[in-house]
């Protein structure tokens, strides 16, 4: 399967998975395992572009959401 193939949805569900899946590594990393991030640069860089991308992927889902591109 192709990026092509991909609805906007299903894009934005692959991305938001990618990121959670990152970003709980670096929680688990951190808190567990060493610190090498500071935890602003964490949350910045790892936790809020997951939060948002869960959003977004969320709205896409929504009965009423209009692509961004049609």
């Amino acid at each position: 399967m192709s990026t092509g193939d991909l609805s906007e949805a299903d894009s934005w569900r692959l991305t938001a998975l990618v990121m959670l899946a990152v970003s709980a590594t670096v929680f688990i990393v951190q808190r567990f395992v060493t610190t090498f991030l500071d935890p602003l640069f964490e949350l910045c860089v790892f936790h809020l572009p997951t939060v948002i991308s869960i959003v977004i992927y969320l709205r896409s889902r929504s009965p009423d959401h209009r692509p961004v591109i049609p």
